[in-house]
């Protein structure tokens, strides 16, 4: 692949399935598959999606190879620290369960204290009125649009950590199994990483070159890009590797 001639070979390839050369994907048999730096394969290719990903044609994603997806359940307002819900999560949940899919949710969290984080789960949970998921249900933390001026900015990452706990308790509690989406910065640098190691991680890290992210601690699905696109898909759409 290292090669000019083998690498246009490869992007008529993808861009002939509607793949984007932004990631290291090939097809095998007609299937994608990603390889990283070392050029050790994925076990499985997923995405993660919400309602600005629009239609979604779930059988095209199944047949190209995608295997697995994060579906948003809702959010808070990093401002107004109102609940909201996503239009199209049943429509998501449905269409890629009867698809094959494996299926997980995220409910983007910009609480404030672990009251909050229970409130959040439990909209998780009721949203989901028992749709059974594959994978867990994820706290998603980042620092807001707005930093350092979202409610959730200026918590220390003992907080953080506590706003985690209370949620995936929550879940637990439930019946569902529940973790953690952050960015490799976050872990690092916002929250107290000891007290959430215990957790499934789903970690965001933006590499170039196919590299695996330098975090040293485990990790269950790596968020790889925000700016895949493949046939199915209306515009770019995050993309998640599992090894």
């Amino acid at each position: 692949m290292k090669k000019l001639a083998s690498f246009g070979l490869l992007l008529v390839l993808l861009l002939s399935i509607g793949i984007s050369a932004g990631a290291d994907l090939m097809t095998r048999d007609g299937v994608l598959c990603y390889f990283d730096e070392n050029g050790r394969e994925a076990r499985e290719i997923g995405l993660d999606v919400s309602f600005y990903n629009n239609q979604i044609d779930w059988t095209a994603l199944k047949n190209q190879g995608f295997s697995f997806v994060m579906v948003r359940l809702g959010g808070r307002g990093w401002g107004t620290g109102s609940l909201y819900g996503d239009r199209q999560t049943q429509t998501y949940l449905r269409g890629a369960q009867e698809a094959g899919l494996k299926v997980g949710a995220y409910f983007y969290s910009a609480a404030i204290n672990p009251t909050e984080a229970v409130e959040e789960a439990s909209q998780s949970l009721h949203t989901l009125n028992g749709f059974p998921l594959d994978l867990p249900l994820y706290i998603d933390m980042e620092l807001t649009g707005d930093y350092p001026n979202g409610r959730s900015d200026r918590l220390s990452a003992g907080e953080r950590a506590d706003i985690v706990e209370a949620f995936c308790e929550t879940v637990r509690a439930a019946g569902y199994d529940a973790g953690l989406y952050a960015s490799e910065a976050y872990l690092r640098y916002s929250i107290d990483e000891e007290a959430v190691r215990y957790l499934p991680l789903w970690m965001a890290s933006y590499t170039v070159d196919n590299k695996l992210p330098s975090y040293i601690d485990s990790y269950d699905v790596w968020q790889q890009s925000d700016s895949c696109r493949a046939g199915g898909v209306d515009g770019p759409f995050d993309f998640n590797i599992m090894f």
